[in-house]
């Protein structure tokens, strides 16, 4: 039986969970990210500027024919006037002296991370063959927002580097042939891991939508230590190029695991045997965390370990992620409307689960995050 005021207290539970996620989603749309990848050749330094078509079409009205797609022909029309706007927010530097961009063209690529595609637009800058230091400057923000992010790869023949710029940190300064150490490499690669569980809205849903029952702590410990095993597994065997599957089936199969755990929510009631489950849908997330990875460049000296500091940086991150909702959930339990907060719950990851397989499934882009 529910109390008499539990109604109010349901109400202003589930208020303040709508808020929440309203305030997330809010959040998330403006939050967006592109790529810059430059590549150290013969003829001087090509910089590809990547954006993901929704963004241009949000951001930039590029979408002309107005039918919420972005096509070959409208990113060509739009390349000059894109060329002009990169070109005035990214700056280069090589041993201290600018380069100019010269604009190479624009054309559509794949987009490892998401299944769908990116819009990349290319440069060369100057002729310099062997810059000992080279520095760039990106920001985006004034058309993107305040919590754009762009990730930077160079490379340099088998030397990678990274970087990871915001209107915060907008610039970053490479060091050619020396290198960065080893320990240095390793720290960006947890730092990196810890990011991208924090970013990944699909992967936080799945972990509230696993605990969300409550349950036994040590029922807990089991789900999160098979989601632990199975994503690392699947990492170092991607990260290592072992094993690969396309990045569509990958997304669609995470989108499909929080459909599946948000709807089992609605049936089950014992979470003991939850944790074999768990397993199969972590080896899935372990092929979207080497996505990230791929996308980015893991370097040729360190590679191993490089993937472990990976790892560790998304279980550090996963581990903050269930401390702070595992009280909510011990607290949930003595409540006589919990049962209601965790349907209306996993109905709300239910329809991001959904929304997110249909975009994934078909290369759309409606989903604010």
């Amino acid at each position: 039986m529910i109390r008499k005021d539990g109604f109010p207290l349901l109400r202003r539970s589930l208020g303040a969970l709508a808020l929440l996620l309203a305030a997330v989603a809010a959040d998330a749309h403006e939050l967006s990210t592109s790529y810059t990848t430059l590549t150290l050749q013969p003829a001087g330094l090509l910089v590809e500027v990547a954006f993901r078509p929704s963004d241009l079409i949000r951001h930039f009205k590029l979408d002309t024919s107005g039918d919420g797609r972005l096509e070959p022909p409208e990113l060509e029309a739009a390349a000059a006037a894109m060329a002009d706007y990169i070109a005035g927010r990214l700056s280069l530097s090589a041993n201290f002296m600018p380069l100019e961009l010269e604009p190479q063209g624009a054309a559509f690529i794949a987009d490892g991370s998401g299944g769908g595609t990116l819009a990349r637009f290319s440069f060369m800058a100057g002729s310099r063959k062997s810059p000992g230091e080279i520095a760039l400057q990106v920001d985006f923000s004034d058309r993107l927002g305040d919590k754009h992010v762009n990730f930077v790869k160079l490379i340099s023949g088998e030397q990678i580097q990274q970087a990871v710029l915001s209107p915060e940190e907008a610039s970053h300064r490479f060091k050619l042939g020396q290198g960065i150490s080893l320990p240095a490499q390793l720290g960006a690669f947890v730092l990196l891991g810890i990011e991208h569980i924090f970013l990944g809205y699909d992967h936080i849903l799945f972990l509230l939508a696993l605990i969300l029952l409550g349950g036994r702590l040590r029922d807990l410990v089991k789900i999160v230590t098979a989601f632990t095993v199975a994503h690392s597994i699947t990492l170092t065997l991607a990260g290592l190029g072992l094993l690969a599957l396309p990045a569509r089936l990958i997304e669609s199969g995470i989108a499909i695991s929080i459909v599946y755990v948000a709807s089992e929510n609605f049936w089950i009631r014992e979470t003991s045997h939850r944790w074999i489950l768990t397993f199969f849908f972590g080896l899935v997330h372990g092929f979207g965390f080497a996505n990230v990875l791929r996308d980015l460049g893991l370097p040729s000296r360190g590679l191993v370990t490089s993937l472990l500091a990976f790892n560790v940086g998304v279980e550090i991150g996963q581990i903050a992620i269930v401390a702070l909702l595992f009280p909510v959930t011990v607290w949930l339990a003595r409540q006589t409307f919990r049962r209601q907060v965790v349907l209306a719950t996993s109905g709300v990851i239910l329809l991001f689960g959904l929304g997110w397989l249909i975009e994934r499934a078909f290369g759309l882009g409606f989903m604010p995050i």
